[in-house]
């Protein structure tokens, strides 16, 4: 499998899990034992349907998914930032929603790296 594919699939499972855990949360099927910024459960929904773009792109090896999954990181990036800073500042965010952004950017980051490198 080439990385391209391997991306594409990161890109889809990760989409994937975040539209249904947000999904959940969004249609009140599920309750969260810690608080929820409604803005980050929503910007959570978006950004997973724009992984399912950026994987099919990258999966279908179109030139635009790696502008695309560039900028699924950098989005990712510096809303981990801004809870980071909110935690820190002593707003209420969920040390939960922290560790989760972080692995949303350390995924795409991997995303990236792999679909930087040429293959062999």
């Amino acid at each position: 499998m080439n990385r391209h594919r391997l991306a594409a699939l990161l890109a889809l499972a990760i989409g994937l899990l975040t539209i249904a855990e947000g999904g959940m949360v969004l249609l009140g099927v599920e309750t969260k034992p810690y608080p929820v910024l409604p803005w980050l459960l929503r910007y959570n929904v978006v950004m997973g349907v724009v992984s399912l773009a950026a994987g099919h792109g990258l999966w279908r090896g179109k030139k635009w998914a790696g502008t695309l999954s560039r900028v699924v990181l950098a989005c990712h990036g510096l809303v981990f930032l801004s809870l980071a800073g909110m935690h820190l500042l002593g707003k209420t965010v969920a040390v939960n929603s922290i560790g989760a952004m972080l692995f949303r950017t350390g995924i795409w980051t991997g995303i990236n790296i792999l679909i930087r490198r040429k293959d062999d």
